[in-house]
């Protein structure tokens, strides 16, 4: 039984070989570096190489074993490199070292060939382990050098499992030289267990080997992306610096609406920002970059100018409206927000009750006397200020009491959600009763459908914007608006 099973272990590890370096070709067809091809090699040649030796009957011993052995030894020279050419590696890919490990192969052939002619075959066996061992354990250095370039715990695994083959050869050299076996199919219970630990280790090496591939290209593809992002907003951010500075980033409007009559009151006015090349580019892409650069007093310079220069063709169409802009938390820092408006007060104050300045809820500086201070100014000089986005992060009463807001704007999550979770509806009851009581007029975002506008009127919201209404317009479009959206919703009986 154990004569014909080690030469059926070398059929299989043969043609496992041979599949598994073919449907490499296939698994990394876009991804065939230096590194993969040495591999996919290293595995032919030692199928091949298993293949020869147990044909060793019908084969001359040229063939069955100085050219079978000679592949097996110029397979781990492959493995070698191939690991020495991973991506991340220091080492560049020369011709230089395959032409060395060439030669030795063919040293090898030739050494293997005098033996074959002028030693015992117990002797040949014992030379061949021998030179086995030694090419595992070079794959083994270079596996545990690569280890330590790049932290990479696989690498570390598959150099000990080409430890374990060095091992495993060494045992068969002794083994060979303690029982003068001349075959290596010899049915010994010794010689099985090393050749079941050599073919188990054979077909962990390239299963390791092809989950290190993916897991490096997963972190060559994540890397390259980052670089790739960054060299976007490079490229972003240059372009965006000539945008400022050419003033084509403009203010785009988007109608508030009064709920129940459908009345146009006021607008939001939203930076835009149209590139040649890039087409429109999304203010959340925008902005960042603006505020990353430190070019966010540049960008509100340039808006409230533009809004200050439209107010009077939208207040011809809509008189009475208002025009609320987010403002950046970051220009609180350094009272940039006094500066901008204290040098239009003079020329503008007429305008400023006409404006409103939003500010994002989670990025509110913490309710400190200076930013209190900062507010309390804005409010004398007759400006709004609304805070944005309210009940998206954490919402903090204390900031109603402590900031002298006089508008807030209810989060469009909680408006998507109304009419379907009697929770929200809820919640956002909740935050209209508590904003009315303290004097602060409220306004729905993200207003999609008129279920939501009419539970928004039914629960005592006066105003709403939204995609329902109006999508964000240019300036030179609002005259096209219609002064009334719709007909007017009838206030049913106030909900308890």
């Amino acid at each position: 039984m154990a004569v014909s099973l080690i030469p059926f272990l070398f059929y299989f590890f043969a043609a496992f070989s041979v599949v598994i370096g073919i449907t490499m070709c296939w698994i990394f067809k876009g991804r065939l570096d230096t590194s993969v091809r040495y591999w996919i090699g290293a595995t032919l040649l030692s199928g091949f190489a298993a293949i020869l030796t147990v044909l060793r009957a019908e084969l001359s011993p040229l063939i069955s074993f100085v050219f079978a052995n000679t592949l097996n030894f110029a397979a781990y020279f492959l493995f070698a490199h191939s690991i020495r050419s991973l991506p991340g590696s220091v080492h560049r890919a020369t011709l230089a070292r395959p032409v060395l490990y060439a030669l030795y192969a063919v040293a090898y052939f030739c050494v293997l060939a005098v033996l074959d002619q002028q030693t015992s075959q117990s002797f040949q066996r014992s030379a061949v382990a021998i030179a086995a061992a030694l090419g595992s354990c070079l794959v083994f250095f270079e596996a545990i050098q690569a280890q330590k370039r790049q932290k990479n715990t696989p690498l570390l695994v598959l150099g000990y499992v080409f430890l374990a083959q060095a091992l495993c050869w060494f045992a068969r050299a002794i083994l060979i030289n303690a029982l003068g076996m001349s075959s290596p199919f010899e049915a010994t219970a010794i010689n099985m267990t090393i050749f079941t630990s050599l073919l188990i280790l054979g077909i962990m090496r390239y299963m390791i080997y092809i989950g290190l591939r993916f897991m490096l290209n997963t972190y060559e593809t994540n890397d390259l992306r980052k670089r790739n992002r960054l060299l976007e907003n490079i490229v972003l951010e240059n372009k965006l610096h000539a945008a400022l500075r050419a003033k084509i980033i403009v203010p785009h409007y988007q109608s508030i609406v009064d709920l129940a009559s459908g009345k146009v009151i006021g607008f939001e006015a939203l930076a835009r920002w149209h590139d040649a090349e890039l087409g429109a580019v999304a203010p959340d892409t925008f902005i960042p970059i603006i505020e990353d650069s430190g070019r966010i007093e540049e960008l509100t310079d340039l808006m409230i100018d533009q809004i200050i220069i439209d107010l009077p063709t939208i207040k011809k169409k809509f008189p009475g409206a208002l025009v609320s802009i987010n403002v950046s938390s970051l220009l609180f820092a350094d009272e940039y927000l006094l500066t901008l408006f204290g040098k239009r007060l003079v020329q503008f104050k007429s305008d400023y009750p006409s404006l409103i300045l939003e500010i994002v809820e989670g990025k509110i500086i913490e309710a400190n006397a200076q930013v209190g201070a900062q507010i309390t100014q804005l409010r004398e000089w007759g400006l709004g200020i609304s805070i944005d986005d309210f009940g998206k992060d954490y919402s903090s009463h204390s900031r109603l009491i402590a900031l002298p807001f006089n508008h807030l704007k209810i989060d469009r999550e909680f408006i998507h959600q109304l009419g379907k979770s009697k929770n929200a509806d809820i919640v956002v009851k909740n935050i209209i009763d508590l904003a009315q009581n303290l004097g602060i007029s409220v306004t729905a975002e993200g207003v999609e459908t008129q279920q939501q506008r009419n539970v928004l009127v039914q629960l005592g919201c006066h105003c709403g914007q939204g995609w329902y209404f109006e999508r964000d317009q240019p300036l030179d479009r609002l005259h096209g608006l219609p002064a009334t959206f719709g007909p007017p919703v009838v206030t049913p009986p106030e909900i308890a």
